[in-house]
């Protein structure tokens, strides 16, 4: 992937949160209960991309929000998905993640460097997350238009964006020292940012039957 294109998608990526975060904004008096955790999710992430933008202002390190916006967006999806994940999993994976994230941050990855581990082990649990959606709507078979479902469009946009960016979050450190390598991964997890943001959108769009889903 050229320079070009990688910076392209990035500068892309990074307005991707407006569009999402503006209909939740015109809609949510009229939104479930999950599109407006989601709602929340997307502000954050849109208010952190814009802080992350005013440090490369200043020179600032901004690696530091990356770990704040971590924690956020898992907490942010466990509630999203709290209605499918069974509740002896669903205190114990969001407890012992933010307990985990937040000693991993301080005293192993270091707050201006890459998180690495907490970005591949949450994308890890929220990609289960997904496929326990739709493991149990598969199951209860009981959705007449899974179209209208907020939680369907939700769990596409985290299964294409975590899997895809499960081995970019991995192996991001190693890669870093290698260029045109880097480039074509962070082209590539723009890509995944941009796609995530439209399901997102369609998530906020979509007006379900009921204000369970």
């Amino acid at each position: 992937m050229s320079e070009e294109l990688s910076f392209l998608l990035a500068d892309i990526s990074s307005y991707a949160g407006i569009v999402p975060s503006l209909i939740a904004l015109l809609r949510f008096k009229h939104l479930t209960l999950v599109q407006r955790h989601l709602a929340i999710l997307v502000w954050g992430g849109t208010g952190v991309a814009g802080l992350a933008y005013l440090f490369s202002l200043f020179n600032w390190n901004n690696l530091s929000l990356l770990h704040i916006y971590t924690i956020f967006n898992f907490i942010m999806m466990s509630i999203v998905f709290r209605t499918v994940i069974p509740r002896k999993l669903f205190y114990p994976l969001l407890v012992a993640f933010c307990a985990f994230a937040l000693f991993n941050s301080i005293w192993v990855d270091q707050l201006q460097t890459l998180n690495v581990v907490n970005r591949s082990v949450s994308a890890f649990i929220i990609m289960f997350y997904a496929l326990t959606f739709f493991l149990k709507t598969l199951k209860d078979m009981q959705v007449q238009r899974l179209e209208l479902m907020p939680l369907f469009w939700i769990s596409i946009g985290a299964l294409f964006y975590n899997a895809g960016s499960f081995f970019i979050f991995l192996f991001s450190k190693d890669i870093t020292p290698f260029e045109e390598l880097w480039l074509t991964y962070f082209g590539i997890h723009s890509a995944f940012t941009v796609l995530l943001y439209i399901f997102y959108t369609i998530a906020l769009w979509v007006r379900p039957k009921t204000s369970t889903v």
